[in-house]
C-alpha cells in the first residue's frame, strides 16, 4: 500500500500522506540533526504547522486530543526534510503564511498547493541537513 502521494508537492516535502504513515516514513531527528517543519490539513480544511524532532510523537499527541477534547483531526500531513534550525524555518514559514492566518485559532486556511509553493521558497534559501 503506498501511502505518499506523487504529486508536485511531492518534490517539497519529504512526507506527504496519511497520518497514521508518519511514522513509518519519517525517523525521529537527533540535535545534531535538527528536526522537522510539519503541516497537518485537519478535517477543517485549516493548516496547522509545528516544529518538532518527532513528528510521529507530535501526531500521535495531536490524535490522542482529538479523542480527549474533540479538536479537529488531521487528515493529511506533510513533513519536510530536516533542518538544523527548524524552529526558525517554520516561523519562517508562518511569516510566508500571514496573510492567510485563521484570525479564530493558530491555523492557516490555505491551500496545500499554495502552502507547498510558499514552502519552496523559503527551502530554497533554508539548508537543509544532509
Amino acid at each position: 500500500m503506498k501511502t505518499a502521494r506523487k504529486t508536485n508537492s511531492h518534490q517539497a516535502w519529504l512526507f506527504d500522506g496519511k497520518p497514521e504513515f508518519v511514522d513509518v516514513n519519517v525517523a525521529s531527528s537527533t540535535p545534531v540533526e535538527g528536526g522537522y517543519v510539519v503541516a497537518m490539513e485537519l478535517t477543517t480544511g485549516a493548516i496547522r504547522l509545528a516544529a518538532t524532532r518527532q513528528p510521529a510523537k507530535y501526531v500521535s499527541a495531536w490524535r490522542h486530543n482529538v479523542r480527549r477534547y474533540g479538536v479537529p483531526d488531521i487528515v493529511r500531513v506533510l513533513v519536510s526534510r530536516p533542518y538544523l534550525r527548524y524552529e526558525a524555518v517554520k516561523r519562517g514559514l508562518a511569516g510566508l503564511l500571514a496573510e492567510y492566518k485563521d484570525a479564530d485559532s493558530e491555523a492557516f486556511r490555505v491551500s496545500i498547493e499554495t502552502l507547498t509553493e510558499k514552502a519552496q521558497t523559503l527551502w530554497a534559501e533554508a539548508r537543509p541537513q544532509p
